[in-house]
């Protein structure tokens, strides 16, 4: 550092604090206001960017730091999120989460050990590809109506306290609810035996 220079000039050239201005998701870039000044289109630091990436764009007024090479503003790269009041924090305990701009949030507390999914009002949960495995050893309750389309197979006991109806046959073992027969029957008001 040579006489007469500023160290702490030096270091606000370096670190300055902006806002977001514009989001181009398409190129992955953005650009940020700081004061009277503009960026061109910048790169912002993502958590992951090799064999596992992930993609979570600053959106418009979000308050962010600029590391600034040399000084030079237009070669920026944005770190965020700095939190203020125009989006304030959305949690006061130890319970980690990601809030959505819908209100859908994503949330682990760790003093219950409890995952929680909300999905704002007219949200969908999507499931693709792959296979999924469910281990719950306390069971798995859903308060919901279910459709389902493909076939079901069960291991176990299944237990209805309504009525189930079916469009097609029904069977237990090889015997058709539809089309089967019982035999030693009698005109009259004999009943029937137990199926064969």
């Amino acid at each position: 550092m040579g006489d007469g220079e500023d160290p702490h000039g030096r270091i606000g050239e370096l670190l300055r604090i902006g806002k977001v201005e514009e989001v181009d998701l398409a190129a992955g870039r953005i650009v940020v206001a700081v004061g009277e000044i503009r960026t061109s289109k910048i790169r912002w630091l993502e958590r992951r960017a090799g064999a596992t990436r992930t993609w979570s764009p600053p959106s418009v007024g979000e308050q962010l730091l600029l590391l600034c090479p040399e000084g030079d503003i237009e070669g920026a790269i944005a770190i965020g999120g700095l939190t203020q009041s125009a989006f304030p924090l959305p949690g006061t305990s130890a319970r980690e989460l990601v809030e959505f701009e819908d209100g859908s949030i994503l949330a682990f507390d760790p003093e219950n050990s409890t995952l929680d999914i909300t999905l704002a009002e007219g949200s969908t949960l999507n499931v693709q590809g792959g296979s999924v495995t469910v281990v719950a050893a306390d069971g798995v309750s859903i308060e919901a109506n279910v459709s389902i389309t493909g076939d079901v197979s069960i291991d176990g006991k299944l237990s209805v306290t309504g009525d189930v109806e079916a469009d097609g046959d029904v069977k237990a073992g090889a015997i058709s609810l539809k089309t089967h027969k019982h035999a030693g029957v009698q005109a009259g008001a004999a009943k029937t035996a137990v199926p064969e």
